[in-house]
């Protein structure tokens, strides 16, 4: 399948975050004269790459009626062990390599434990999070910087203008829309979400696919913790932590049901776009940390109410 034929499956869904998006520039540009600026737009673009990618994760998560909690404390604890091997001398391709098969490591260690006992996802990734945060924090005694500033090409490379962060998230969420339109695993996934029974009825092993999410989201994660880690030329260990929480919202408000089985990975796109563009609006007007989360939790509530209210949905 070419290029052409694949953009030409895509169709943007028709979410409450398209009304989130619309809404939100049309709004904070009123109240700040620098929001609708390039530069603040290209600020958006790197902010929302770590928040789109987790949404990935959430949305197949979520998909297959489970819950990550671990992505963030994975995405820190790449992030701090990249740090520290480039500090090392070693090569910005191989520190990458190897964050990646770390990540893998714990979605592994999720997906087996998930997939193989009838432990919830949710109390293992939320043990798996702390476990992640912890390693971080025993490796690295807190915050560790990089030594060079070349350690921020990941997220300060562009491709002529368009920068690098921004071609990984479309690459990214263009690869998982050919595996779930036109792949067998695809729809699986949708299978496996949709009703369990069915699926192993159909001859699907569950077992798998759901271990095979966790693989996924812990390569997803170390991605994402790479780009964060890029963008600040630091890590912490924790400084993934609470990007789960956006991963779901994001995934949610593109139109994902929590209850499994129904969802566009486009629409979690738009989702954690909106969630971006409402964070850096809140910064851009001076508003408090504190009054920022009750800001987003109502804005959040009320979009996924008109959603719901024009779906017809109860």
């Amino acid at each position: 399948m070419n290029i052409k034929k694949l953009f030409s499956r895509i169709r943007l869904p028709q979410t409450g975050a398209v009304y989130g998006i619309v809404g939100l520039i049309i709004c904070f540009t009123l109240m700040s004269d620098k929001f609708f600026t390039v530069a603040n737009f290209d600020n958006i673009i790197h902010q929302a790459a770590v928040i789109c990618i987790i949404a990935m994760c959430s949305f197949q998560a979520v998909l297959t009626r489970q819950m990550d909690l671990s992505v963030g404390g994975i995405a820190g604890f790449c992030g701090v062990i990249a740090v520290q091997m480039f500090n090392e001398g070693m090569s910005l391709a191989l520190v990458y390599l190897l964050c990646i098969a770390v990540g893998l490591m714990f979605g592994l260690f999720n997906g087996i434990l998930s997939g193989y006992t009838k432990i919830s996802p949710f109390i293992i990734t939320l043990g798996t999070m702390g476990i992640a945060e912890s390693l971080g924090m025993v490796i690295s005694g807190g915050t560790v910087r990089a030594s060079s500033e070349a350690f921020t090409l990941l997220d300060t490379g562009k491709l002529w203008i368009i920068p690098i962060p921004a071609i990984i998230v479309l690459v990214l969420y263009l690869v998982l829309s050919f595996v779930l339109k036109t792949r067998p695993y695809g729809i699986k996934l949708y299978a496996v979400g949709g009703r369990e029974e069915s699926a192993w009825a159909s001859g699907i092993n569950v077992k798998k696919i759901k271990m095979s999410v966790f693989i996924n989201n812990g390569m997803l994660s170390a991605v994402a913790g790479l780009l964060l880690a890029s963008r600040l030329n630091s890590a912490n260990p924790s400084q993934g932590i609470g990007l789960e929480l956006d991963g779901i919202c994001g995934a949610v408000l593109g139109g994902t049901a929590l209850t499994g089985g129904r969802g566009s990975i486009w629409g979690a796109l738009l989702g954690a776009l909106a969630l971006s563009i409402l964070r850096n609006g809140l910064n851009m007007i001076g508003l408090s940390s504190a009054l920022q989360m009750m800001v987003i939790g109502f804005i959040l509530i009320l979009i996924l109410t008109i959603d719901v209210l024009r779906r017809g949905e109860e």
